[in-house]
């Protein structure tokens, strides 16, 4: 066996276990490269925002070994509704948290007529590229990170006032590495539902502040490149807010103050045969029916 498909395998077990081997990188979104901030945020004029729906950042964490890391963020709307705008370094008005952040807004499109609900959402997808030295603002090289930790939060809902709501999910995948979540504990706070390769957060259906956890989560990324973050809602139809737009946030270190445990996603069907090919190699020296089949994997 290849010394490269060991490394892969100790790596892939001991994230199987609960192992993960690195403390994990703050990235922080404040260095947008080349990007003309050409909207105003109306609720907060003091933090500019962007109409382009694809962003690049210099500088956004460094390795433990040391390597500088660069950013793509891409969104993409889908369903019943339209992109607004992104905000990098949102907040950076603010001494304290939040700031640093990416804030993002879409809205259900304005040519739908008043009598039709609105379903869809917005695609947010984060790339990690070697930004190290000549590397920088390339954004050529794909980094595979060892552990990051994000926040996102203002993933709640609006009541408008006949007591209608503006629902706001989100949905993250599996297999983009995701490790564990933590959420608020308070019953009003984020639901989570293992649906087997993704897991569905649903918004409790009313506003809270940016920084109450019952509208966040912090989710725990290993060995990825990239993540998407998957941002659903629906909005009524007939309610006096149609045009209100669904606002979320992004952070790259920990400044909620989550009181729930981590909860640990179960392991995709991959990791689990790898795991156990390197068991059975490990301890098994005999030719069985499963040292056969991690041998034809592994050799595949």
């Amino acid at each position: 066996m290849k010394t490269s498909l060991k490394v892969a395998l100790l790596s892939l077990a001991a994230l199987s276990t609960g192992g993960v081997q690195a403390a994990p990188i703050d990235l922080t979104f404040d260095t947008p490269f080349s990007v003309t901030l050409d909207t105003v945020i109306h609720f907060s004029p003091a933090d500019p925002a962007t109409t382009s729906t694809v962003m690049n950042f210099t500088n956004v964490g460094v390795s433990a070994g040391g390597d500088v890391l660069d950013a793509r963020v891409t969104a993409t709307a889908f369903g019943d509704y339209v992109f607004d705008y992104q905000a990098p370094n949102y907040k950076s008005s603010t001494v304290t948290e939040p700031n640093g952040d990416i804030g993002f807004l879409y809205r259900r499109d304005a040519n739908l007529p008043a009598n039709v609900q609105a379903e869809g959402g917005l695609v947010y997808l984060f790339e990690l590229f070697d930004g190290t030295g000549a590397k920088s603002n390339t954004y050529t090289d794909p980094f595979v990170a060892d552990e990051f930790e994000i926040i996102v939060y203002d993933v709640d809902g609006e009541l408008d006032n006949i007591g209608n709501q503006q629902s706001e999910d989100l949905r993250v995948f599996k297999s983009d590495g995701l490790f564990s979540y933590t959420t608020g504990n308070t019953p009003a706070s984020l639901t989570a539902t293992d649906l087997g390769s993704e897991i569905l957060f649903e918004g409790p259906g009313t506003n809270f502040n940016e920084d109450d956890p019952s509208g966040a989560v912090l989710l725990n990324y290993a060995n990825t490149s990239n993540f998407t973050l998957q941002f659903e809602s629906i909005t009524f139809a007939d309610i006096f807010s149609l045009d209100n737009g669904v606002f979320s946030a992004i952070d790259g270190n920990v400044w909620i103050d989550f009181e729930g445990p981590a909860v640990v996603v179960s392991e995709p069907e991959t990791l689990a045969l790898f795991s156990a090919c390197l068991l059975g190699l490990a301890t098994v020296r005999r030719r069985s029916p499963t040292t056969k089949l991690c041998q034809e994997h592994c050799a595949s």
